[in-house]
């Protein structure tokens, strides 16, 4: 997971490593409480992981957070501060959805595009 910045506005966004499935929430705060509602949002629709896999930003790293990832069973483990491609499928999933939302004002109508779009055939999914 990542959070990233586009027209103004902050969205936290979870892509599954397995699945490459994306999923994006905007964030009205950038505190660690409301990155975790949002984050609840995610996993209530899809489940706990075992693992999470963030960069070191605050909302990150504070003890609200590890308390979060305690409580709900899974594993945080975080990128290297001077080397964020350690996290590169979040990082290649932000720069895919920011190609997408610089095509449409609705975020979940490029949301749903993407989804939507069947894999190139090269891809080795499991469709």
């Amino acid at each position: 997971m990542n959070l990233f910045e586009f027209k103004g506005k902050t969205y936290l966004i979870v892509v599954d490593y397995l699945s490459r499935w994306i999923d994006m929430r905007p964030l009205h705060q950038l505190s660690s409480a409301a990155t975790i509602n949002a984050i609840k949002s995610i996993f209530a629709t899809h489940g706990i992981p075992d693992v999470v896999m963030s960069d070191n930003g605050p909302q990150f790293s504070s003890y609200e957070f590890q308390k979060f990832a305690e409580n709900y069973g899974f594993t945080h483990t975080t990128s290297s501060p001077k080397f964020p491609q350690s996290n590169g499928e979040a990082e290649r999933a932000v720069q895919t959805l920011k190609n997408l939302l610089k095509k449409s004002d609705d975020p979940y109508l490029a949301l749903l595009t993407y989804r939507s779009t069947p894999p190139d055939s090269q891809w080795p999914g499991p469709f």
